[in-house]
């Protein structure tokens, strides 16, 4: 057994900065996979600007709280504009078969795109915490034998899904987002796999204008591109790998 680093960045497609960014921090750095929101404006053409590197892990970032849905009928998650829900009152009304019908239309929409999928994972991780968001991403993971992402805590006993054994979600914010913290997970790193979520960009407007969390993604781009992790990475000897190497495994 071995130390394995998955590097994924959440958020692919949301803002052509978000995308540029990904894509660089992949090219220059140790990122190795992202998974990518469907439901927004830039999601195609980002996919079409990826297929120039093969080796990217992409997967889905299951949308539920941002934006319009794929499908159509799934009133359970939409208030009275027909955009999803947010927080508590999605958590509230989300009804199993709406979940279930929209993750099923996200994910056709990704292979119809990508023709690949390598895990799914969701945007601020609804699917950990919504009970019927969880079973629907389990019960879809295991059909299309994908890997799913899950808390550290969470584990998966008697499941024929696979998941990292660890999951850090921690590289996130002006408290943690440095070198030195990313060196320490990395040192700190366990026999098995291991997913790091992190969240690179370049500033764009529409990041701007979209997300609150900003001008810390330019922040992480820079730390993930820096040669030092990579002599971190060869000194603990831990390889690099995305979901499609953990599902080979």
């Amino acid at each position: 057994m071995k130390k394995s680093l998955i590097l994924n960045a959440d958020d692919f497609g949301l803002t052509p900065g978000i995308t540029a960014g990904i894509l660089y921090a992949y090219q220059h750095g140790i990122l190795t996979s992202t998974t990518v929101m469907v439901n927004t404006e830039f999601a195609k053409e980002s996919l079409a600007e990826a297929k120039h590197f093969p080796n990217l892990g992409i997967g889905l970032h299951f949308v539920l709280d941002f934006g319009k849905p794929i499908s159509a009928n799934v009133n359970s998650l939409l208030d009275q504009n027909g955009d999803f829900l947010k927080g508590e009152e999605l958590i509230q009304s989300a009804k199993r078969q709406d979940i279930k019908k929209e993750l099923q239309a996200q994910l056709d929409l990704l292979y119809k795109w990508n023709g690949q999928v390598t895990h799914i994972d969701s945007h601020h991780h609804m699917h950990l915490h919504i009970p019927e968001a969880w079973e629907a991403v389990m019960e879809i993971g295991q059909k299309y034998k994908l890997p799913v992402r899950t808390f550290t805590e969470k584990k998966l006993p008697g499941s024929k899904v696979t998941a990292s054994d660890y999951f850090h979600y921690d590289f996130y914010g002006e408290e943690h987002v440095s070198l030195k913290y990313m060196m320490k997970i990395i040192s700190e790193m366990k026999l098995g796999v291991t997913e790091v979520m992190c969240h690179p960009a370049f500033l764009d407007p529409w990041l701007m204008k979209t997300s609150s969390y900003n001008l810390t993604r330019m922040k992480e781009l820079g730390i993930l591109v820096d040669n030092r992790l990579k002599q971190c990475l060869q000194k603990h000897a831990i390889e690099l790998i995305n979901y499609g190497g953990l599902a080979a495994k």
